[in-house]
């Protein structure tokens, strides 16, 4: 008996030892190296005319994408894309042509570590956010006096919240399907992971490690901080049954976002992804509107 005793005891000590291995050496980049995808279709697959992008944001660090082009005879506005967590710049071409046709051009671009663009490491809003400034100090060397909004969802509506507050040059937003913290979702989604268990203990400590990894401050990484600083007109959408981030987080942002101009959209039997599908021409007029008149019907 006392030899089973000691195996019993051996062994969970031997599974803590190694979960603690994993929980500094493997999980922090886990956190920070989202596996990169990159899409088939192009924009050509759509009629599209576009410039391929190679903007440079930091030294030795450029992002890839695409500028799609209006399909009218002028540009009455531009729309930057940020994609979600593991996303790439592709899934948003469909909905660029359908700007296009409206006179409306768009900027398409693979987030830091995702798709086509270089970098090591996603911060999740804290080095993306000083990358939709560098984007838009791009267009405006070409285009200076165009309305330029964003258009996130999820990590992207994050980024897009937090460069929102920093950025005022941008008009507009349209956030989709976000989270309000990154200590809370990156919590949230071990819990649900993990079966119920979840431990903020494990949580700070991953976040800190990769914070040193990547050299950023996972707490800044608060777009319920940023939305208190944001005046420009908003529209945030989320799916009512959304199993990644609760539709409450929607909701809260939406409550202290400073902004007068604002609109909370609950997309019924909408999930984390899908929610044009969802939706359907309801949600399609409801944020296509939205731009209409940001820019001017």
């Amino acid at each position: 008996m006392l030899t089973v005793l000691k195996y019993i005891l051996f062994a969970i000590f031997l599974i803590v030892i190694l979960d603690l291995i994993a929980l500094h050496f493997v999980v922090p980049y886990l956190v920070l190296k989202p596996v990169r995808v990159n899409g088939e279709i192009t924009p050509k697959h759509f009629g599209l005319a576009a410039e391929n992008l190679n903007i440079e944001v930091e030294p030795n660090l450029h992002l890839k994408g695409y500028w799609t082009k209006s399909k009218t005879d002028t540009v009455r506005g531009i729309i930057i894309f940020a994609h979600g967590v593991g996303g790439c710049k592709e899934s948003y071409i469909g909905v660029a042509a359908k700007l296009a046709e409206r006179g409306i051009e768009t900027i398409l671009v693979d987030s830091r570590a995702h798709g086509q663009s270089e970098g090591a490491f996603c911060t999740y809003g804290f080095y993306e956010r000083e990358d939709i400034s560098k984007i838009i100090n791009f267009i405006q060397t070409k285009q200076p006096d165009t309305p330029i909004g964003l258009w996130g969802s999820s990590m992207g509506g994050a980024i897009g919240l937090m460069a929102l507050a920093k950025d005022k040059r941008l008009k507009f937003g349209l956030i989709q399907s976000t989270f309000t913290d990154l200590h809370q979702i990156v919590f949230d989604y071990k819990k649900r992971l993990m079966k119920g268990f979840g431990s903020q203990f494990m949580v700070d400590y991953v976040l800190k490690r990769a914070g040193k990894i990547a050299n950023f401050s996972p707490h800044e990484v608060r777009p319920i901080a940023a939305v208190k600083n944001i005046e420009q007109p908003i529209i945030i959408a989320h799916g009512d049954v959304d199993e990644n981030i609760s539709y409450q987080y929607g909701q809260q942002l939406f409550d202290n976002l400073k902004s007068t101009d604002k609109e909370f959209y609950l997309v019924k039997n909408g999930g984390h992804v899908g929610l044009w599908d969802a939706g359907g021409a309801t949600f399609e007029a409801k944020m296509l509107g939205f731009i209409e008149r940001q820019l001017g019907e």
